[in-house]
């Protein structure tokens, strides 16, 4: 079965997050929730998911969007969270409307202390009605952390890439994540690095980034219970043709485990799919 554009458009409804205040688009806040309440009136808008914003950042976001045409709308922030201020994010859930909504939290650990993130989770684990990605490194991954949520509620925050290389995982590295994040039901959003729908090499870095897309395809082959060697290879996979066959054929339930991703440009992450002939030309 082939999958009509349209239909591949809503698969990726709500796809990207607008991270526009973090590296490397540092936008400034007030620029960021401007442009994030513009992009409601645009073509692309059903792609875009809610704004990331820091926590620190969530009342003077607010009264930049009390200031702005919201037409009655409360603008959907995904909160990123520091380490054991989750308790403060709750609180400000509660207060901070109506202009903001927050729809989720983006909690950071404690890596350094396996006693103490564990207590971190067990915390996260807690919390009633609102989506709480916890954010994990490798190795918390590789010391049980995704076991631990397993059944919780909880979702996974994971990063694939950054500005140094090495936060960059490999092939392998990556693959075995998503493998163990689908058997244990734990629906995963992505960080950093995830610029274009297929791998490829950043001729300015020499930075080599994993496609979205791969990691889309990639996440259905989880989910249908291919082996660990073959998630990697559609990781690795730079021809966009195979990939694209993938796409067509897709029924979207990798979106039952990969929601989102935060990119701090969400048009071009858009553009890269319109290249491939999987959007709409002239939406992103």
């Amino acid at each position: 079965m082939t999958t009509s554009t349209t239909d591949l458009v809503q698969q990726f409804t709500g796809f990207f997050d607008d991270a526009a205040t973090f590296p490397p688009g540092l936008a400034p806040l007030e620029e960021a929730v401007a442009d994030h309440v513009a992009r409601w009136a645009a073509p692309l808008a059903a792609a875009v998911g809610p704004a990331v914003l820091k926590l620190e950042d969530l009342p003077r976001a607010r009264r930049t969007a009390s200031g702005l045409d919201l037409g009655g709308r409360a603008v959907e922030v995904s909160a990123v969270v520091p380490a054991g201020q989750l308790t403060a994010a709750l609180d400000l859930a509660e207060q901070i409307g109506p202009e903001l909504r927050i729809v989720s939290v983006e909690l950071k650990t404690d890596p350094s202390d396996q006693e103490v993130w564990t207590a971190q989770l067990r915390e996260a684990a807690a919390v009633a009605g609102l989506p709480v990605y916890v954010e994990l490194t490798a190795g918390q991954v590789t010391s049980g952390a995704l076991e631990l949520l397993r059944g919780t509620g909880l979702r996974l925050k994971y990063r694939t890439g950054g500005i140094a290389a090495h936060l960059f995982p490999t092939p392998e590295q990556l693959a075995a994540v998503l493998v163990e994040a689908v058997a244990a039901g734990i629906p995963f959003k992505l960080t950093a690095g995830l610029h274009e729908a297929v791998r490829y090499t950043d001729p300015a870095t020499g930075f080599t980034h994993h496609g979205f897309l791969n990691i889309a395809m990639a996440t259905g082959a989880a989910r249908a219970h291919e082996p660990v060697e073959h998630v990697a290879r559609l990781l690795t996979e730079t021809d966009p043709a195979p990939l694209s066959r993938l796409a067509r054929a897709s029924d979207g339930s990798w979106r039952e485990f990969f929601t989102s991703f935060g990119t701090c440009s969400v048009g071009e992450p858009a553009a890269s799919l319109e290249r491939l002939g999987l959007y709409p030309p002239g939406l992103a």
